[in-house]
C-alpha cells in the first residue's frame, strides 16, 4: 500500500508543533505516513525534528521523516499539507526586504509565495489563520492560543525530552484524539474556510 505524502509548511511554529507532531507521532491510520517539514529557520527545523523523530520512535510509528528549508523541495508530490507558516519562518522565508513590514505583511507574503508552488488538488489543513485561494482549504484555529509566556519555554521543553530529562507521554495522551487525525482519516471532517 503507498504511502500518504504530508508536508507541514511552518514546522518552527512554537504555537502549533508540539501538538502537530504528537498527534502524527500517535496516528496509525491505514497507509503509511512519508512527512516532510519545512522551514526557513533551519535551527528551529533541525529541533522539530529531532522531536519528531524521538516522537515517532517512543510511540513506534513507522512515519518516514524528511526536513528541508526549501518549501518546493517539501511539498513534491504532496497529498495532505499543514500549513503553520508564523512570523518567524515568513520573515527567514522573505529575507532582508521583510525587516521594514509588520508580522501580518510578512506572514501573508510568505504564506502566497508558498501557495503558489501548492497542486490544486492537495487537502490543506490551514492552522495559520487567514483565507487561501485554494479550493479544499480546511481552517482550524488549534491549538489554544498560548499565554505570554509559553512559546518561550518551547525549545527548553523540547531539550528537556530530547536530552531524557523528561519525558512527552503526557503530550502524547493529550492529543490522543486530536483534529489533525481526524483530517488525516477523512479530510471534510473540518470546516472549509472561503477565499476573501
Amino acid at each position: 500500500m503507498s504511502a500518504i505524502k504530508l508536508t507541514v509548511l511552518g514546522v518552527g511554529s512554537r504555537r502549533n508543533s508540539i501538538p502537530v507532531i504528537a498527534s502524527l507521532a500517535t496516528y496509525f491510520g491505514e497507509r503509511p505516513l512519508d512527512i516532510a517539514f519545512y522551514d526557513a529557520d533551519e535551527e528551529r527545523l533541525d529541533l522539530f525534528d529531532r522531536f519528531a523523530r524521538l516522537s515517532f520512535l517512543m510511540m513506534k510509528s513507522t512515519h518516514a521523516l524528511t526536513s528541508s528549508t526549501d518549501f518546493r523541495e517539501a511539498l513534491a508530490d504532496a497529498h495532505y499539507v499543514i500549513l503553520q507558516v508564523g512570523e518567524n519562518c515568513a520573515r527567514k522565508e522573505l529575507g532582508r526586504r521583510s525587516r521594514r513590514m509588520d508580522a501580518t505583511t510578512a506572514k501573508r507574503l510568505a504564506i502566497q509565495r508558498i501557495a503558489e508552488s501548492m497542486s490544486s488538488d492537495i487537502h490543506l489543513l490551514n492552522l495559520s489563520g487567514g483565507a487561501l485561494e485554494q479550493e479544499s482549504v480546511y481552517a482550524l484555529d488549534w491549538p489554544p492560543a498560548p499565554s505570554l509566556e509559553e512559546p518561550y519555554a518551547v525549545p527548553f521543553q523540547i531539550l528537556r525530552w530530547l536530552n531524557g530529562e523528561e519525558y512527552p507521554y503526557d503530550v502524547f495522551r493529550e492529543h490522543e484524539h486530536s483534529p489533525v487525525k481526524r483530517w488525516l482519516d477523512d479530510p471534510r471532517s473540518l470546516p472549509v474556510s472561503s477565499p476573501k
